[in-house]
Order: structure tokens, then C-alpha cells, then sequence
């Protein structure tokens, strides 16, 4: 029997009821199989991923600037090995690691490859103690666009984060479309150029600063990259090492300590854009490297490498090309395949070591300036026919090396220091500066090749400013309000002068018995008359022309009744400018002497005694240790401070001591008092 309509209907709307719960019910099913593989690799991961602490040490104009910064890492050893960025362990102290149960401990640097920027730290545990790790992927065969990540770490500094994404592209060159891929490696890195031996993992899972060496996890639990680049602004692309490439650098990095490659001289591109369908071309050729004497030209086309075929059809397939022949034995014999104009040569080469990209970093404090070693690629990056020397990085400005005579710059690079060669930086710190001494130093520098000489001469100590002395100006002790002629008419004060605003404890005014509030209307019989309601110098300035503790009279006006005010005017307290102050470059901080006004102004005894901090360099250990502009230090260590010089000469008996304890200093804060820490390391180093 046919069904009638209205059945018809209520029939297909069951059906059609049916196959959407069962659509709801089955991507119920599928979120709920996702949820528990993304949490099952969560808790084989996330629990050995720890955050990083960095004390680093930068140098900027001329000067070493500690700072603290943070990054990723995960363990991957029983031993505490940490697997993270070069960058994030770079120009590092001191280091401490944060694990996901809250445990801090110490860690050291057990080595670094800035070439794939990848490091090694290892946990130092108080005892023995076997630790859990996580392991990188053995290959990403099997990793497409699409599959789920995750991403961990300590994004902004905030510990055991987790974001999870797709992968977008398993194998990235970070070159547009619009790219010419010669240009790829000049990107990298000016002296530390990085990335040219991988391909990277993009992917969306959301990373920022402070992600940097955390770990890529797939669904399956394995560490199939290491988060490294990320974009701020532009989108949430990511950029990861591949973990298999991660993983064979952590590996020699634990057992060497460093990663030592060939360099041949010359660059690789690929084919695309020619006609050409095997072997890799020849991007460029260094200009005196063993690459160029032996005839390669840019342009060549090597199709076989010791006997195999090699080809590199696009620009993702160069960097495993490099990698291949960066890790040839160094000292054996390389056979070139190449064809050039239709022709097959046979290029012999020798595997020689890569050189260092950059050398060792060193401030001088005395000469005001820091340099790097210079290295064999930095020279021919800079067309030096001379390898050694330092190259100056920064100048302190108002240092020595800025008033030389003729004065350094940046980009100078010292040759000979007092006709003695100076190539590394070592030679620059066996240099004695005696305190005290005028003597001058001979730099010879070259300079946009030009040979120039400058006499330079060192600081030796701290600066201490002792201002000259001023001669004595009377001081009344008040500040006021200047109450013209108009104003006082339309308040109905009855008489124009100055109100006294604030009272200082102590001043003559005071003690005379005055009050806030009164109105000080004649002074020595002279009228005291504003000439408008914002003119408060002038009744300054009159106290200022009275000879110190000259007896005077003030006449006054207190709730419509006229007083009178008998009292010796002081000398005025000490302005700040007429301090003593004491530019203390351990700390990195400039102190001066408490002052009356400091006193008032913190609303302390006028009898409180120490330091009040005029300048803390943010990334020297005073502000390492958060010691604030403005802060009054009382106490360091077990020393009272009274003077800059008592400040001074506790900090030489800490460390004398030669302990690693922290420093403890009380200062004075607003309306607290408050006890910061000092860690000597901070200043060893």
C-alpha cells in the first residue's frame, strides 16, 4: 500500500532525523578518538618538557649587558641530556632548567651547533638520578599535510604550554615564490649563518617567543621536530627542525661536543628554471678557497659525487645535498663529477675542516669597547687579506676609546696594541692598566683599508663625581603658594602674599612656630607681593639674598589675625646635583648620597642613613638582581651603608669571601622595606 502524503513526509523526516544523529554520533566518535591521542601523547611528552632560564651576556655599545631570557628544551637521555635551540643557550652564563613538576635545578652546556642551531644542556641533579626522557622521530616518512601536532614549551616564559595544529608542509625552504633562492643562506645569519642543512617542518599549531627548542609532538607521541622560528605578526606559521636531522646533532653534540663539517668553497642551487633534469648547480664560488683553485666556476654542474649520481631538481632538495657533503670525512679525497658547456670534468678536492663562523666575544671595560675574534670566514666576508686581529663590535660612548685621539669606531679592527700583535681576545686581557696611570696606548687599526693609528687612554677605576662646593644660600624651610593681589580679593584673604603650602621638619619657619595654611605677607618690613597666582620664585629668591643666619622678621597672617615670625635663616640642604655620586661598574648601577630632600620625599627619619640609586642598567647584576632606580640601600650583606664609599667596600668584602651564597641587600622601596638578592656569579662572570 502507497503511503499517504502526510506519512511520506513523517517517514522521510525520521530518515533524514536518523542520518543526522548518526553523522553527530560518528564525529562524536572521531573527536573522542582524537582527544585521547592527543592526550596520550601529552602525557608521553609534555612531562619531560622543560623551560629554560638563560643568564646571558651581550655586549651592546662597548659594554657586557647581562640579561635573563627563556626558552624549550626536553629531556632525551636518562642522563638529564636536554635537547634545545643554539639560540637560546647563546652567549650563555649560567643556565637552570625548570621541570614540569615545579623542580629547578642547574645546568650545563655540553655543546652547541649555531650551523643547525641546535644545543645540548644537561641537568645537574643534587644526587644520582636516572630521568625520564622522550625520544626523536627515526624518520617522517609517514608525516603529511594535515596531521596533527603539538607544540611545547614556555611560550612568553609561561611554563607546561601546550598548542596544538596541523602540519602544513612537511618539507620547507623558506623561500617565497617571489625569492630568488641564491639568496636563502645570505639571510640566515650575517657571521653565524644557520638552517642550510634541513628543510623545516611548517605547521599552525600557535608558538611565540619562549618556544624556542620545546618540542613538535605528532599523535603517535614522537618528537618529530624542534620549534625554532615563528611569526609574531603575518599569521600563525611555525617553522620546526626536523626531528631525525635533531636528533643525529643532539646525539654528537652529547658524545663530541661539537659538529665538525667539511667546507669545499662553493654554494649549491637547484635546477629549477632550466632545462636541465639531474645533478645540482653551482650557485657561487669563494674567491681564494680550495674550490676556486681547482677551477670550479659558478654556473658548473656537478652530477656525481664520489661515484654517485646526485641531483637536486628544487630548492627543499638542496640542504640534505649540503649536509651530505658537509659530513664527508674530514681529510679525505672528494671526486667532483661536473659538466660544464657539454663537457664532463673530474674535480679533485681535499675535505677540509669547516672554520669557525665567529669568534670569542670580550668587553673592555678600561677601553670602552667590545670585540670579536676575527675568523677566516668573517675576514673573507670582509675582503681582508689579513685574518687576525679583533674586530671592535661596540663603543661605550664618553669611554676611552670614544675620545681617542684619532677616536674608534665600530667595524675598526685592531691590529697591533703598543706595537704587540693582537689576533686573540685573550691578548687584549693580559694588557695591565695600573690605576691611576696616564699612560696612553698605541692602537693600529685598519679601517676601510686604510692603516690608522690612535692614541687611547684606559679607565681604571670607578667614577666618583664630588661636586664642587657651593656657597651657602639662606633657606626658609617652606614651599608656597603665590596669592596675587586679584586672588586674594576674590578669596576675601584681605592682603596678598605667599601661603605657605608644606613645611619641612626642622626648617627655621618651623620652628618659629609657622604653620601650612598661613600667609606670609611682609619680610624684613618688605611687602611680599606675587605678581600672579603662579609666581613662586620670586619669594625664593628673596630668602636666597639674605646673608645665612641673619635674624629677620616675617609678618604673617593666620585666620584673619596678623602673627609674627622671628627666626635665623639656615644654609639650604644640599640639592641632588651637589651630591657625591659613585659610578660602580661591578653592579653596573651609579649611587649617590641621601640627601634632605630624599629624606622628605620618602617620608624618612632625617636621620635614615644609605644610598640612593640614580641609574641600574637593566641587564647588569644589580638589575639582574631588581634592584630599581630610586631604591635606598641600607644594608649589603651584614654591612650597614651610610656613604657610597661603605657601599663600595662591602661588595669587595663579599666577594673576597669567595662564596657562591647570595648577597642579600635591604633597600628601601615606597613604603617597604625589602630584601633582594645578589648572586655573585653575576659579577664573576
Amino acid at each position: 500500500m502507497p503511503l499517504s502524503k502526510s506519512l511520506r513526509i513523517v517517514f522521510v523526516t525520521v530518515l533524514f532525523s536518523f542520518a543526522v544523529s548518526s553523522s553527530v554520533v560518528a564525529q562524536n566518535v572521531e573527536r573522542s578518538s582524537d582527544a585521547q591521542r592527543i592526550s596520550k601523547a601529552r602525557d608521553a611528552v609534555l612531562p619531560v618538557v622543560v623551560s629554560i632560564l638563560t643568564v646571558r651576556q651581550d655586549y651592546q655599545q662597548g659594554e657586557p649587558v647581562l640579561s635573563v631570557s627563556s626558552g624549550s628544551g626536553t629531556v632525551i637521555s636518562a642522563q638529564g641530556h636536554i635537547a634545545t635551540n643554539a639560540h637560546v643557550t647563546q652567549n650563555g652564563k649560567s643556565f637552570r632548567v625548570v621541570f614540569y613538576d615545579g623542580r629547578e635545578l642547574p645546568a650545563k652546556l655540553i655543546g652547541t651547533d649555531t650551523a643547525s642551531d641546535l644545543a645540548v644542556l644537561q641537568a645537574i641533579p643534587p644526587a644520582s638520578e636516572t630521568f625520564p626522557f622522550a625520544k626523536f622521530a627515526e624518520n617522517l616518512d609517514d608525516l603529511t599535510p594535515g596531521d596533527t601536532v603539538l607544540a611545547m614549551g614556555a611560550p612568553w616564559g609561561l611554563s607546561n604550554s601546550m598548542s596544538a595544529g596541523v602540519v602544513n608542509n612537511p618539507r620547507r625552504l623558506l623561500v617565497s615564490l617571489f625569492d630568488d633562492e641564491a639568496d636563502y643562506e645570505d639571510r640566515l645569519g650575517v657571521d653565524e649563518p644557520t638552517g642550510r642543512y634541513y628543510a623545516w617542518i611548517q605547521h599552525d599549531a600557535a608558538i611565540a617567543p619562549g618556544n624556542s627548542g620545546g618540542p613538535l609532538v605528532d599523535l603517535n607521541g614522537r618528537i618529530v621536530g624542534v620549534n625554532t622560528r615563528g611569526m609574531i605578526v603575518g599569521g600563525d606559521l611555525a617553522f620546526a627542525i626536523p626531528g631525525p636531522d635533531a636528533g643525529g646533532v643532539v646525539q654528537r653534540l652529547i658524545a663530541d661536543g661539537e659538529i665538525k663539517r667539511v667546507a669545499l668553497g662553493f654554494r649549491l642551487r637547484s635546477l629549477k628554471g632550466t632545462k636541465y633534469t639531474s645533478g645540482v648547480l653551482i650557485n657561487a664560488v669563494e674567491r681564494r678557497s680550495q674550490a676556486d683553485k681547482a677551477g670550479l666556476l659558478a654556473g658548473d654542474r656537478i652530477v656525481g659525487l664520489n661515484g654517485d649520481s646526485v641531483t637536486a631538481l628544487q630548492p627543499v632538495d638542496v640542504p640534505a645535498l649540503q649536509r651530505r657533503i658537509a659530513e664527508l670525512p674530514i681529510g679525505s679525497k672528494i671526486v667532483l663529477k661536473v659538466e660544464r658547456n657539454d663537457k664532463v670534468l673530474e674535480v679533485k678536492l681535499n675535505a677540509d675542516a669547516q672554520p669557525r663562523s665567529r669568534g670569542d666575544d670580550l668587553a673592555s671595560s678600561a677601553f670602552g669597547i667590545s670585540v670579536t675574534e676575527l675568523t677566516q670566514p668573517m675576514g673573507r666576508r670582509r675582503h681582508l687579506d689579513d685574518n687576525s686581529g679583533l674586530l671592535i663590535t661596540g663603543i661605550r660612548p664618553g669611554g676611552a676609546a670614544a675620545i681617542a685621539r684619532p677616536k674608534l669606531e665600530a667595524g675598526d679592527i685592531i691590529r697591533r696594541i703598543d706595537n704587540q700583535p693582537v689576533s686573540e681576545i685573550s691578548d687584549l686581557s693580559k694588557i695591565v692598566i695600573t690605576p691611576n696611570s696616564e699612560k696612553h696606548f698605541l692602537f693600529e687599526i685598519e679601517r676601510d683599508d686604510e692603516k690608522v693609528i690612535a692614541l687611547v687612554l684606559p679607565e681604571s677605576n670607578d667614577k666618583i663625581r664630588v661636586p664642587l662646593p657651593e656657597l651657602p644660600k639662606s633657606w626658609s624651610g617652606v614651599e608656597v603658594q603665590a596669592i596675587s593681589n586679584s586672588l586674594a580679593k576674590d578669596m576675601k584673604i584681605g592682603s596678598p602674599g605667599y601661603r605657605i603650602t608644606r613645611l619641612y621638619p626642622n626648617s627655621p619657619l618651623a620652628k618659629a612656630g609657622a604653620k601650612v595654611g598661613d600667609l606670609l605677607v611682609s619680610l624684613d618690613g618688605q611687602k611680599l607681593k606675587p605678581a600672579n597666582d603662579v609666581a613662586t620664585e620670586p619669594f625664593h629668591q628673596a630668602v636666597r639674598d639674605i646673608v645665612p643666619e641673619s635674624e629677620v622678621v616675617f609678618e604673617a597672617i593666620r585666620d584673619a589675625k596678623p602673627m609674627t615670625f622671628k627666626l635665623g635663616f639656615l644654609p639650604s640642604p644640599i640639592s641632588s646635583a651637589g651630591l657625591k655620586t659613585l659610578n660602580l661598574s661591578k653592579l653596573r648601577v651609579e649611587i649617590r648620597e641621601l640627601g634632605f630632600y630624599d629624606r622628605v620625599n620618602e617620608h624618612l627619619s632625617i636621620n635614615q642613613t644609605g644610598v640612593i640609586l640614580d641609574g641600574v642598567e637593566s641587564g647588569g647584576p644589580a638589575g639582574l638582581a631588581h634592584l630599581k632606580r630610586s631604591d635606598i640601600i641600607v644594608r649589603l650583606g651584614k654591612t650597614a651603608i651610610n656613604n657610597v664609599e661603605d657601599l663600595r667596600k662591602a661588595l669587595d668584602s663579599e666577594l673576597s669571601a669567595k662564596s657562591n651564597a647570595l648577597i642579600p641587600i635591604i633597600v628601601i622601596r615606597g613604603s617597604e622595606n625589602r630584601v633582594l638578592y645578589l648572586d655573585p656569579y653575576w659579577l664573576s662572570k
